[in-house]
């Protein structure tokens, strides 16, 4: 493939850690002997320490709290040659693109989430205003926004799998150990994991079982619960470990059950325990059941009842984990591989490098310097901002109470909506705390948490 000339690349993310800043660093110590592309990164909220270290290791370029001058990155998008954004709900990224006219540029958003489950959906506004607008799984077809749009919308849709490697995960070696370790490696919140997690762990009927919980978020409130089903130290919480692989090593099996409302793509922590050869167990949600292939490369089961069961199936049947265990090793090592990653990243330069510069502005109903933040958020949800939008407009204090009454009863359909980041109002809040709309919704939701009682209960 003919190398492309040196160009500029530009990648603005709403923050740097965690699962989306280890794609893009690893990503971009790959393409550093590819000398055809400088690349430079905004970070709009903070880069996390590590995130910094690795960068500074790499020699990658990266500057952070750039929401603080919007004017030094509009003139950065003015310059490069392509600007990438790392597309998500967050309200700092919303804010700058539904405020700031963009300069003549080529523009391309990469979604690091799955599109099915509001706040993270995808407003059409944002499904338009990129040249192109890259997925980070094929699932994302399927999202109702983007199954309505006609053909010409279409045609400016791509996929690349995301991945931050697994070449560490691929050399993991199995540790004899005591007992049988399930474990579970990602966010520890109920925005992302099921919640009932705790009660389904606890019906598991293994003598010397372990559930390995690493990850943080809310792991000391989820710790605390943990107290409700279990006095015999089962629940192991570790907090947030950089090893995995140190666990991976003494892990028998997965155990992945994540809320049927979860906002994830390509789930980094799910495919780094299939490349160690760890069997996974998960629900039949979308995400997982298009990584992990049936009773071939781990186990889906159709619902909570079924998890504990699948559990202590493998338990029984080391031949099983063995299989399983070997193939899903395999699949990893075809299907999540960076390099993959980085041809497609390549193509797609290459795609738009071949396109014209050409201006963006945000063509919702709220746009421009004077757009509230509660207006920003609105304009975040899309087809999915109505009870808000009828908050936006209550006048007189019945109205005003009834909509906002029926904003609790959203807050009650899933914890993604409780979450105190995921692009919920208490996320936008947060960055917003003069708004006063969002000081309402925020309470609101904070008052639905407070109620929610125990999974258990």
């Amino acid at each position: 493939m003919q190398a492309l000339k040196r160009k500029n690349i530009l990648h603005i993310t709403p923050h740097l850690g965690g699962g989306v800043g280890k794609v893009l660093l690893n990503y971009l110590k790959n393409t550093k002997a590819n000398s055809s592309c400088s690349h430079k990164i905004l970070s709009l909220e903070y880069a996390n320490e590590e995130a910094l270290l690795a960068a500074r290791n790499a020699g990658i370029s990266i500057v952070d709290k750039m929401s603080l001058r919007p004017a030094a990155v509009l003139a950065a998008v003015a310059a490069a040659d392509i600007v990438l954004v790392h597309w998500w709900n967050h309200p700092l990224l919303y804010a700058f693109l539904v405020r700031e006219s963009l300069p003549v540029c080529r523009l391309v958003f990469w979604s690091h989430i799955s599109g099915f489950h509001p706040p993270y959906v995808f407003a059409r506004q944002a499904l338009a205003y990129p040249d192109l607008f890259v997925f980070t799984t094929p699932i994302s077809f399927q999202a109702p926004e983007v199954r309505c749009l006609d053909k010409s919308a279409r045609r400016r849709l791509r996929v690349i799998w995301s991945t931050g490697g697994i070449g560490e995960a691929l050399g993991v070696r199995h540790r004899p150990h005591t007992g049988f370790n399930i474990g579970y490696i990602g966010t520890v919140d109920y925005a992302k994991m099921h919640p009932h997690f705790l009660k389904m762990c606890s019906k598991v009927n293994i003598p010397a079982a372990r559930f390995i919980i690493c990850g943080s978020s809310s792991e000391k409130v989820i710790q605390r619960e943990s107290r409700h089903y279990d006095s015999g130290g089962r629940f192991v919480f570790t907090g947030y470990v950089k090893d995995v692989g140190s666990y991976l090593a003494e892990f028998d099996v997965f155990g992945y059950p994540l809320a049927p409302y979860h906002y994830g793509t390509c789930e980094q922590s799910l495919c780094e325990s299939m490349a160690a050869g760890v069997p996974p167990v998960v629900l039949a949600n979308r995400a997982e059941s298009s990584i992990v292939e049936n009773r071939v490369t781990g186990i889906i089961v159709r619902d909570e009842k079924a998890y504990p069961r699948a559990i202590e199936m493998l338990y029984r049947n080391p031949g099983l984990r063995k299989k399983l265990s070997l193939n899903a090793k395999q699949t990893a090592k075809q299907r999540f591989s960076i390099e993959r990653m980085v041809d497609a990243w390549e193509n797609v330069y290459r795609e738009v490098l071949a396109m014209p510069k050409t201006s963006k502005s945000w063509s919702g109903i709220f746009r421009g310097k004077r757009t509230t933040a509660a207006q920003v958020f609105c304009e975040s949800l899309g087809d999915h901002a109505s009870f808000f939008r009828k908050s936006l407009e209550a006048v007189g204090k019945n109205e005003k109470k009834q909509a906002l009454d029926a904003i609790g009863k959203i807050y009650e359909t899933s914890g993604l909506w409780r979450a105190k980041t995921r692009g919920t109002p208490s996320h936008y809040h947060h960055f917003f705390p003069e708004d006063r709309l969002l000081r309402l919704w925020s309470r609101a939701a904070s008052s639905a948490e407070a109620n929610r009682g125990y999974p258990h209960a």
